[in-house]
């Protein structure tokens, strides 16, 4: 598929491979992290994109006709795990998804939960038919990654983040259950996704430094992180994990968690991140989804896109250009466009740094 007013020499597919394999290729990959924002390029409601695989998969498809980025991303993300485990969520028509019930909201009794059956529990189903879409339309030009929530995350959407928080203190023997449980009802689901041969990427939002101390987060998440992602590698790639806000005190643990790369937020400086982790993992980031793309200009987008390279692209296990975070759903589609723009111009390989000043 043939993506007009670009100057690519490579498929998203091609140019991911050999960035990963260390071959030549002809710019930097680049991921706009779109989320629900392709629901209006394609004409529908984010509730309509929601609740079904056809509008879903339709929009993905019209989103890389219309930007031609490197990644597709699909999945349920933090609260897909805790809807088929029972929690009930809220679909504004223009907003992002919400739990309005907690299936654990008012109970700590995990006794009659079973795991979930990813062909068939909450919208499980929905998730599996939209990529086999994508993958059938797209699957042999762009890779396709499929975004789950982590372990703690996962927890939030079941038991709500107040009681939650108050676990962490007063009833730490059952976090640990509960956590134990999101794993288990994660890993067969994403089985399955890596059947049809999608990436995974881990996104744990209630792992982040702006919510949790570092010794929290090592004491409950950590550990839980590790079990999803070495169960993971036992039937694919070990998935990217993204931790949103300020996770500078916490780079090397998630390195520890075993992840074939970090996603960082834009709270992160790259410069510091790749000083302390680059040496050891594949950076990717992270463009400000608020400031440069929702309320910027293109030209803010292009410095901002500028910055992250002169920062990283030097990063010694390679660096790829993203969000620092999911792209506001009213994003100014010109501003993706220039962010696709600004990746191809400065990010040409071999890079040449005097570009990004």
């Amino acid at each position: 598929m043939a993506i007009t007013g670009t100057t690519d020499i490579m498929t998203p597919l091609e140019r991911v491979t050999a960035f990963m394999t260390g071959q030549p290729y002809d710019r930097i990959p680049c991921n706009p992290n779109l989320g629900d924002h392709a629901a209006q390029l394609a004409g529908y409601t984010v509730a309509q994109y929601h609740n079904s695989a056809a509008k879903m998969a339709h929009s993905h498809i019209a989103a890389y006709e219309t930007y031609g980025h490197d990644f597709i991303g699909l999945g349920p993300g933090h609260a897909g795990v805790a809807e088929a485990l029972g929690s009930k969520l809220g679909f504004p028509e223009n907003g992002t998804p919400f739990v309005k019930e907690f299936a654990l909201g008012n109970s700590t009794d995990l006794t009659s939960f079973d795991i979930p059956d990813p062909l068939k529990s909450g919208r499980f189903p929905l998730f599996l038919d939209a990529l086999d879409r994508v993958t059938e339309k797209l699957g042999d030009e762009v890779p396709i990654g499929f975004v789950i929530g982590g372990p703690l995350s996962a927890a939030y959407s079941l038991r709500g983040a107040e009681a939650l928080m108050k676990d962490l203190y007063l009833r730490p023997q059952f976090v640990h259950e509960l956590l134990d449980l999101c794993v288990k009802s994660t890993l067969p689901f994403l089985n399955e996704v890596a059947k049809r041969g999608a990436g995974i990427v881990i996104v744990d939002p209630v792992s982040s430094g702006s919510l949790i101390s570092p010794a929290l987060f090592r004491k409950f998440s950590l550990p839980y992180l590790k079990q999803l992602i070495s169960a993971i590698g036992e039937f694919t790639r070990p998935p990217v994990l993204h931790i949103c806000g300020d996770t500078k005190k916490i780079l090397g643990d998630m390195v520890d968690s075993g992840a074939g790369g970090l996603s960082l937020d834009n709270a992160i400086d790259l410069s510091e991140a790749k000083d302390q982790v680059g040496s050891q993992v594949l950076i990717i980031g992270n463009v400000n989804p608020a400031e440069s793309m929702y309320r910027g200009t293109a030209e803010t987008v292009r410095q901002d896109v500028k910055s992250c390279l002169k920062k990283a692209h030097d990063s010694p296990k390679g660096f790829m250009l993203a969000l620092g975070c999911e792209l506001p759903i009213k994003t100014p589609p010109e501003n993706v466009h220039a962010l696709m723009a600004a990746a191809r111009s400065y990010g040409k390989y071999p890079y040449s740094p005097e570009l990004f000043n």
